[in-house]
């Protein structure tokens, strides 16, 4: 049972204000969801990252209550130090005892993380960088991705993939995905930088970037979608989001359009229960 929380003298069922994937919602293996920003939700709308000068106690607490709402133990929660590279990181008891709570200490570097194991929900933090959650209901394997720039151009959604084939056996065109929220392309204005170093993935059709002036607008969500489909991913199952942080920053953390000391939401997804039915 998740217990309703006080929002604005209004008793709120929270898992209702999580954002989820009609494709993934049909795999009763898993639970999953996004959190976003809900105003008087906590100190800080429901914040849940520890970046300074956050309250960590409030900010644990807000990870608890939407691990709850989520449908998972908050003591599962398993994360990883996001460095924007293409680090896969597999996920073991050795990092559900760490957990993710404000003493946790150090936790490994990696943009991605994968499992097959119940019980062990594994969460990535946001503020414009784009969201992906894959399940492989084949293998009851799955994964938590977070990608900006660096990592979509250094190829973390295929890497990703081929982890999950390496260590589960995953065959890339069973797997379902879930290309959630991120900054939209109309605000996610970028440098010649990004351009080269998109361009030199080698991929063209269509295209993830379009001209603005002297510099470019960038697509995060096409452009993982491409590389997850030439990484094997069948189109038919990919399903996207259509959160624009960056527009609807009412309702999301954007550090562009709020700044760098904006909050973070979250991604999680989980393996529940006895996997072995």
């Amino acid at each position: 049972m998740i217990a309703p929380v006080q929002i604005d003298e209004q008793v709120v069922d929270l898992s209702t204000e999580l954002e989820r994937s009609r494709l993934l919602e049909g795999q009763t293996w898993m639970r999953h969801g996004v959190t976003r920003r809900v105003p008087g939700l906590g100190r800080a709308e429901g914040n849940v990252g520890y970046t300074a000068p956050r309250d960590e106690a409030d900010a644990w607490e807000m990870r608890q209550l939407w691990a709850r709402a989520v449908g998972v133990d908050p003591g599962t929660l398993t994360r990883v130090r996001q460095h924007h590279g293409k680090n896969v990181h597999l996920a073991t008891e050795a990092d559900l005892i760490r957990g993710a709570g404000p003493d946790a200490g150090e936790a490994p570097i990696a943009d991605s993380l994968i499992t097959n194991q119940s019980d062990m929900a594994l969460c990535t933090l946001h503020a414009d960088c784009l969201a992906m959650l894959i399940a492989d209901p084949g293998t009851r394997s799955v994964a938590a991705v977070h990608a900006g720039w660096r990592s979509t151009v250094l190829d973390i959604a295929g890497e990703t993939v081929r982890a999950m084939s390496t260590t589960f056996g995953s065959r890339p065109s069973d797997l379902l995905v879930y290309v959630g929220p991120s900054i939209g392309i109309d605000h996610y204005e970028v440098g010649e930088e990004v351009a080269d170093a998109w361009n030199s993935c080698g991929i063209e059709d269509p295209p993830a970037l379009r001209p603005y002036g002297q510099k470019w607008q960038f697509d995060l969500k096409r452009a993982n979608a491409l590389l997850l489909r030439r990484a094997g991913v069948s189109a038919s199952n990919i399903e996207f989001s259509t959160v624009c942080t960056a527009t609807e920053e009412a309702r999301w953390f954007s550090h562009r359009a709020q700044g760098p000391l904006t909050g973070r939401f979250a991604a999680i997804i989980s393996i529940v229960g006895d996997i072995s039915s």
